[in-house]
């Protein structure tokens, strides 16, 4: 008896949407996949076809339970048909939970089985899934082929993913800028000195050069003080900030006009944060574009791999490790933050998160590509569940407990910043985003990278 299918059993049409996604991703990873969904056609006896393919054909079932399936009569006969060959072919049915039903009142056959979770994130339930059809030896194709399911795509095409009325709360990457200082203020720069070079005494606090004056957040006095060695200045006029972002205003003889306005502003904003990282001790790393990442170093959470509290998304208190090391890559990593202010609404700087490798000596690697491909192979199985950990744990150590980040500017005044990213409210969600807790060791196949230890964490209340 020649047994190369995996065989789906669902409920119909309910759950259709979720085996076209489940069935194509199995037969891209090589696997043959029977289903009812193309396999039978007009005039065939279904009943027939279906006993000769789970009787015959099929090396393992897929018990697809929800809400819906669990009433199908259809369904019930063929789980007690699985059920029968699994006494002669232990490890036959696989339970896949698709939603929240209650497990505890299916059949005694199929609830005391292990069970494969979809209902916590599909990306999860298809990686454990395909990982206990690998141990069992599943068959596979000889060459797996995109175009073996165009039968799935064809039916994806209007609804694959499928929008459901249910709301969905977004967590996104940016911080609300919450205050800004009331005024940007000029130094008029006596003589004819231009392009004032960026010193370490001068860089104390964020400034920029337009025309002939120095600009920033501090008080006029304060901009006189900090410039002190490097050029003579005399304090000029201050616009109103708000009113410079939104329309623009005089700094010099010549207008500056809104969107430049945003640039210069930001510029400022971009300035203070890089300050205040630095003066918190976290490293820098200077990426290939000149943009500057602050990466989370053992000496900030008390240890390489020591796990920081946070406060996650559905407000439950959890602990995540920022950093860790490969003994077989002989590598450290850390993760980093950039940031992009912007000025459109809402008034946000834009987090971007990267991982920065180091040696022992704690210094960021000097080849570029080496940390290129750790980055690509040592990432490439996260989903944004880890990277939305990893930010909220930043920020934690970042605000250091506070409701929001405050970045020094001068003369005792502060850019703040929500230490909470912005989350959107939509009033539709889509049917694969299940809400998931990232709780995964870092770890990497075929790899060592599983040594290191980043298990989420849930804190007790």
């Amino acid at each position: 008896m020649n047994r190369q299918s995996i065989f789906i059993s669902h409920a119909t049409p309910e759950d259709n949407g979720f085996v076209r996604w489940l069935g194509a991703r199995l037969e891209l990873a090589g696997f043959s996949v029977w289903h009812d969904l193309g396999r039978l056609k007009g005039g065939d006896h279904f009943w027939d076809k279906i006993e000769k393919a789970i009787r015959d054909e099929s090396f393992r079932f897929l018990a697809v339970v929800s809400k819906a399936s669990v009433d199908k009569q259809g369904v019930k006969d063929e789980w007690a048909l699985a059920q029968t060959i699994e006494k002669s072919l232990p490890g036959f049915v696989i339970p896949v939970r698709l939603d929240d039903y209650d497990f505890s009142l299916l059949p005694i056959g199929i609830h005391r089985k292990n069970v494969v979770d979809f209902a916590s994130g599909w990306h999860k339930g298809l990686a454990q899934l395909i990982d206990t059809l690998v141990d069992a030896n599943a068959p596979k194709v000889s060459e797996p082929d995109p175009l073996s399911t165009r039968h799935w795509l064809a039916e994806m095409k209007v609804g694959a993913i499928l929008r459901t009325d249910a709301k969905e709360s977004l967590d996104s990457t940016w911080l609300s800028v919450m205050e800004l200082p009331p005024t940007l203020e000029t130094a008029r720069i006596l003589g004819n000195a231009r392009l004032i070079k960026l010193t370490d005494e001068n860089r104390r606090m964020p400034w920029f050069e337009h025309e002939d004056r120095i600009v920033g957040f501090a008080k006029g006095a304060d901009l006189v003080s900090l410039m002190s060695k490097s050029v003579m200045l005399k304090a000029a006029n201050a616009v109103v900030t708000d009113a410079f972002i939104e329309s623009g205003s005089t700094l010099g003889d010549k207008t500056v006009t809104h969107w430049e306005a945003r640039k210069r502003v930001a510029n400022l904003v971009r300035q203070a944060w890089e300050l205040a990282m630095e003066a918190k001790g976290f490293g820098i790393y200077e990426q290939s574009g000149g943009r500057k990442v602050f990466y989370v170093t053992p000496e900030l959470t008390g240890g390489r791999g020591e796990k920081v509290s946070f406060i996650d998304v559905d407000g439950r208190k959890r602990r995540k490790g920022l950093n860790g090391r490969s003994e077989k890559r002989k590598a450290n990593w850390s993760y980093a933050v950039g940031i992009v202010p912007a000025f459109d609404d809402p008034w946000r700087i834009e987090l971007r998160s990267t991982i920065v490798f180091t040696g022992d000596d704690g210094k960021p690697m000097d080849s570029v590509a080496r940390a290129h491909r750790l980055r690509m192979s040592f990432c490439r199985s996260w989903w944004n569940d880890r990277w939305r950990g990893f930010l909220r744990a930043f920020l934690a150590l970042v605000a250091e407990g506070q409701p929001d980040i405050r970045l020094p500017v001068g003369s005792d005044r502060f850019v703040v910043l929500s230490a909470t990213p912005i989350v959107f409210s939509a009033p539709a969600g889509l049917s694969d985003l299940a809400p998931s807790i990232d709780a995964d060791p870092i770890d990497e196949p075929d790899d060592d990278l599983g040594e290191i230890d980043d298990i989420e964490e849930e804190v007790a209340p």
